[in-house]
């Protein structure tokens, strides 16, 4: 039985923007989103170059950093709504997002283990398994969380996510436009106003602030359920918001400004949610009508084809980098360290897309039928 059509209505209706539409500015979105994370990590880890003065200005562009993750969250919930096939199975739903997102996972987490050695440090076997596993977001130990690839995170709730999405599109599919509405609503008041009495909450559980604010799972899976209801809005042609324009105008706003007003627990996701959900639905919605968008640029979207591949890089890079130039009492200027890492975290994306990503989606995929995605 499918899970997926279960709840659905028997004669859904014809969606307004075919799913085979491809949403390019998606993709170009994702790579801003990958490069805001790599400047925020870049910024606060990197402590082998530059002065502390133009570290401490990058540290105050890019104190949003941690919010593109809630971008990749809503996005993935979108893209994942976007592509869906009323006939899919569970089953079949899981094993394309396993092969999507685990042989990049599992290549990765060795070569962290790798560099791990390599600096010198030890290895914790229990740390490594929740890492190796993606449940280290589900721990309320600060040692556990960014273990090994730190990154990685971020995929224990994107896991948490695929499981729950064949119980979700159902009975979302069967709302009707106001309903939707009122999931995207709902979804950016919990965001928004979670902050608010999440560390009371955290305080009393006997847990770090961060990993209910920021971590579980549970928490996060309101992003992405405004994901899925913002997706079929713009494809039954209900969307009704601000153009790209403006909606990327307050996206920057909120990212460079309002977060530098808000108190520290906001800055995670609280004070962009709604800018970013703005800024999600304006671009597909601009590229089912087919108007101009300047992430369609064939460059932006084959960096957020790697994005991906990128983000699970990209900090290993910085932390190897940092222990070379300590190793060898080195201390190159910022310009010449962040071309370097960038450089390097690229070519390491590149090849990591092209001989891993996409040969395990082949391989682990082959034999079952795969939806075309919207945006990768």
């Amino acid at each position: 039985m499918s899970l997926i059509t279960s709840t659905a209505p028997k004669a859904p209706p014809r969606p307004a923007v075919p799913r085979s539409i491809r949403l390019d500015s998606l993709t170009g979105l994702r790579w801003c989103a990958a490069a805001l994370i790599f400047c925020y990590h870049f910024s606060f880890e990197e402590s082998a170059a530059g002065s502390g003065q133009h570290v401490g200005q990058l540290r105050h562009l890019t104190l949003a950093g941690p919010s593109a993750v809630s971008f990749f969250f809503v996005l993935s919930g979108f893209v994942l709504a976007w592509s869906a096939r009323t006939a899919d199975t569970a089953g079949g739903f899981w094993r394309r997002r396993f092969a999507r997102i685990y042989p990049s996972h599992a290549v990765t987490f060795c070569v962290a283990v790798v560099m791990l050695l390599w600096m010198g440090l030890t290895l914790d076997p229990l740390t490594g398994l929740a890492n190796l596993t993606l449940t280290q977001a589900w721990v309320p130990d600060p040692e556990v969380w960014f273990g090994y690839n730190g990154v990685s995170w971020s995929l224990s709730c994107e896991f948490f996510f695929y499981f729950a999405f064949p119980f979700l599109i159902g009975p979302l599919r069967r709302l009707r436009s106001r309903g939707l509405w009122a999931v995207v609503a709902a979804g950016n008041l919990f965001v928004v106003l979670f902050p608010l009495y999440g560390r009371d909450l955290a305080y009393a559980a006997g847990w770090h602030p961060k990993f209910l604010l920021y971590l579980l799972p549970p928490v996060r899976l309101a992003e992405f359920v405004v994901g899925i209801a913002l997706a079929l809005l713009v494809r039954n042609g209900s969307w009704r918001g601000p153009g790209l324009g403006v909606s990327l105008g307050l996206s920057c706003a909120a990212a460079l400004w309002l977060v530098h007003l808000v108190p520290y627990d906001f800055h995670w996701s609280a004070c962009t949610i709604v800018p970013y959900t703005l800024t999600i639905a304006a671009a597909a919605h601009a590229d089912a009508r087919g108007s101009r968008s300047p992430f369609r640029n064939r460059v932006l979207v084959y960096l957020g084809e790697i994005s991906f591949s990128f983000y699970l890089v990209h900090e290993m890079v910085i932390f190897g980098t940092n222990h070379f130039f300590f190793t060898h009492h080195l201390s190159p200027a910022l310009w010449l360290d962040t071309l370097l890492v960038l450089g390097v975290s690229l070519a390491g994306a590149a090849l990591l897309h092209r001989y891993v990503e996409k040969p395990g989606v082949r391989l682990l995929s082959r034999g079952r039928p795969k939806p075309r995605p919207a945006a990768t």
